[in-house]
């Protein structure tokens, strides 16, 4: 005989783990926004890309030091090559583009392009058989893009030069599709090997592309110059910036879809305007408030849309399926 209540229990932990997945998701966003607060306050002091490269440098060595031999596990060579492509992807040329782009464009025309990404995840998930494309989770998806656009005030930064804009739309433009790429793509290894070897590896993958072109600009040069404030702000970028966040970034991933976790990303703006306002003393709008209600009411919708996968997509299972 059936128990009755077995459907109930199976139901409450449903939700409790779609509402861990959602509170890890957060967490990392939240690390990310106080990452752009506190890259904003070191990089005068280095370089954008010497920056990035002791970003992920610390974070392996975190991932290294805590976790010692489960973070680098043994796993096919095919699975580590496609890790390590991904890492250069995310951990490398991500934060190079971002950097760039904020040569050419306004900080906050930055911060709204990049808003655009779990839109771009939503459809090349869709386009490689991921998930369907569900009115809930698209309206959520740009409910809380309209909320950035309404909290991030858009001639903030400077106008960008004409001569030079079309550059830095490039550069944005590369940061959301390695962004997007990253968070649909990764997802077969996750599943097949966990986040934490996955985020382990792609670090050091990512410090590793870095490493040239930080030594070019002159990394030991660099590290003269950062004061020892600017030192904690990096200590955080690789720990809490890095390590955690990404961790937490990358195990949301493994126990969702990649677009239901890609609409928390809109919390990365909102972290980071409503830290410039506690510490920095920037004013706080009413359109940053309006702008971060219509956020949270966005991933709400779009986080708790039922997720609708593609018949044709199969997941690969920890047995090492086909990708």
């Amino acid at each position: 005989m059936a128990n009755p209540v077995a459907s109930p229990l199976r139901t409450s932990a449903r939700y409790d783990a779609s509402t861990v997945t959602a509170l890890a998701a957060s967490v990392a966003c939240v690390c990310f926004g106080a990452s752009v607060v506190a890259t904003r306050f070191v990089v005068g002091q280095t370089s954008p890309v010497v920056l990035a490269c002791l970003r992920y440098a610390i974070a392996s060595v975190c991932m290294l030091a805590v976790f010692r031999g489960q973070a680098f596990p043994r796993m096919p060579a095919r699975d580590r090559l496609t890790i390590a492509a991904l890492g250069v992807l995310f951990f490398g040329v991500f934060p190079w583009s971002f950097s760039a782009s904020l040569t050419h464009l306004p900080s906050a025309q930055v911060a709204l392009i990049v808003a655009t990404m779990p839109l771009a995840t939503l459809l090349l998930s869709r386009l490689r058989g991921v998930e369907r494309i569900t009115p809930r989770a698209m309206a959520g998806q740009l409910l809380a893009f309209a909320g950035l656009a309404v909290a991030l005030p858009l001639q903030a930064g400077g106008a960008p030069v004409a001569r030079d804009a079309w550059l830095g739309y490039l550069e944005i433009a590369t940061t959301v599709l390695c962004g997007a790429t990253y968070n649909v793509w990764s997802r077969p290894m996750l599943l097949r090997h966990g986040a934490l070897p996955v985020a382990a590896l792609g670090m050091v993958a990512g410090s590793v592309a870095l490493a040239p072109l930080a030594f070019a600009d002159g990394f030991l040069a660099h590290l003269r110059t950062i004061t020892p404030a600017g030192w904690g702000a990096v200590l955080f970028l690789g720990t809490l910036g890095g390590a955690v966040g990404f961790g937490l970034w990358s195990w949301a991933l493994r126990r969702s879809t990649p677009s239901r976790v890609a609409v928390f990303l809109a919390l990365n703006p909102i972290t980071a305007i409503s830290l410039g306002a506690l510490l920095l003393g920037e004013p706080v709008t009413m359109r940053l408030l309006l702008g971060l209600a219509a956020v949270l009411a966005g991933i709400q919708l779009a986080s708790r849309a039922r997720p609708a996968r593609a018949s044709s997509a199969r997941e690969p299972s920890a047995s090492g399926d086909r990708n």
